[in-house]
């Protein structure tokens, strides 16, 4: 199935398979775990530390991504094969969504 990329404001007239459509009431357990780990790093680990992300502490991102990369944070899309977690585009959008809650650490 090759799909045509949506270029500008065309998803508002171009016709949508409702199959294509996906909402949070979609999301399997999975998913909202996925989501829910990514929550709780952002909540105990980046906002604690904002001001000195802010302020470029020596060593402090280099710590983060490190925490983040054990947790497989960094490489949910890349194929397992390669190290990665190989979630579908869903999965990995929803783990965007809930890092980037943390004031755009990732």
């Amino acid at each position: 199935m090759n799909k045509k990329p949506i270029k500008g404001g065309e998803f508002i007239i171009r016709e949508t398979n409702c199959n294509d459509i996906y909402t949070p009431e979609d999301y399997n357990e999975e998913q909202k775990m996925i989501a829910q780990m990514c929550l709780d790093f952002v909540k105990t680990e980046v906002y604690p530390h904002l001001d000195k992300i802010d302020h470029q502490e020596p060593g402090l991102m280099e710590k983060l991504l490190d925490k983040a990369g054990e947790l497989g944070m960094l490489g949910m899309s890349v194929p397992a094969e390669y190290g990665g977690m190989g979630v579908d585009f869903p999965t990995s959008l929803l783990g965007t969504e809930y890092t980037g809650r943390g004031h755009s650490f990732l």
